[in-house]
């Protein structure tokens, strides 16, 4: 019912959106408060969470895993609109094109990092980190999704180029090299990453893996949590 509401207020709002989210953030289901997990009676009464009481864990999808890395490692371009952007392949991939120059990667490296949104979708060409975490094949329509798990996601986060390059850069941004204490380090580590400062215990164990591991290794365990 609320998103005939809001479609209806769209349309008879000549489409403008300033007061749809007015709409949504004034409205009690936006404002209801969270249930706790020490609220039993809560699950009992709406086990299914019909009410919205809270947000459904739900998978990341290829491109909100992309853009979460490029953001935590400061390397998100945030320009709006403009061509689509080619980025660097291997080689076998575009090998495979009936034409290959048709592949031709955008010269500017800045344009690389923009948000996956403006990735050019080629049907005949799938990005592989891409399409190890679902991102539906464009050769036929889609209506949803699919969620799956399975063994080679874990390896593209752990070894994959795009995981360990932006490791890199999100390394560099939290200091590198003794550039700050290594407290500060994994305090400002789980707040890019995960935008909460870590508990005591994962604060605890942090510094103990950064007084033994480069921070490479830390920025990447980061992009692994499941969190």
């Amino acid at each position: 019912e609320f998103r005939r509401v809001l479609f209806r207020s769209l349309v008879e709002g000549g489409w403008k959106l300033k007061a749809i989210h007015r709409l949504m953030l004034l409205s009690a289901t936006y404002q209801q408060s969270v249930t706790r997990p020490d609220q039993p009676e809560a699950d009992a009464a709406d086990p299914v969470n019909r009410l919205l009481r809270r947000f459904n864990r739900r998978r990341l999808s290829a491109e909100e895993i992309r853009d979460a890395m490029l953001a935590a490692a400061g390397r998100l371009n945030t320009s709006i609109g403009g061509a689509s952007v080619m980025i660097a392949v291997d080689p076998e991939l575009t090998k495979l094109l009936y034409k290959p120059t048709q592949w031709t990667v955008t010269r500017d490296p800045s344009e690389h990092h923009r948000r996956s949104i403006y990735l050019i979708a080629k049907r005949n060409l799938r990005l592989p980190f891409m399409e190890v975490f679902d991102q539906p094949a464009l050769l036929t329509s889609t209506g949803r999704r699919e969620s799956s798990t399975h063994a080679p996601q874990a390896l593209e986060m752990m070894n994959g180029a795009i995981a360990n390059s932006l490791a890199s850069a999100f390394a560099l941004r939290l200091g590198g090299h003794g550039g700050r204490p290594p407290a500060e380090q994994a305090d400002l580590a789980f707040w890019l990453a995960l935008g909460r400062a870590p508990t005591a215990t994962e604060l605890e164990r942090s510094i103990a893996f950064l007084s033994q591991h480069p921070v490479t290794e830390f920025a990447l365990a980061l992009f692994n949590l499941n969190a």
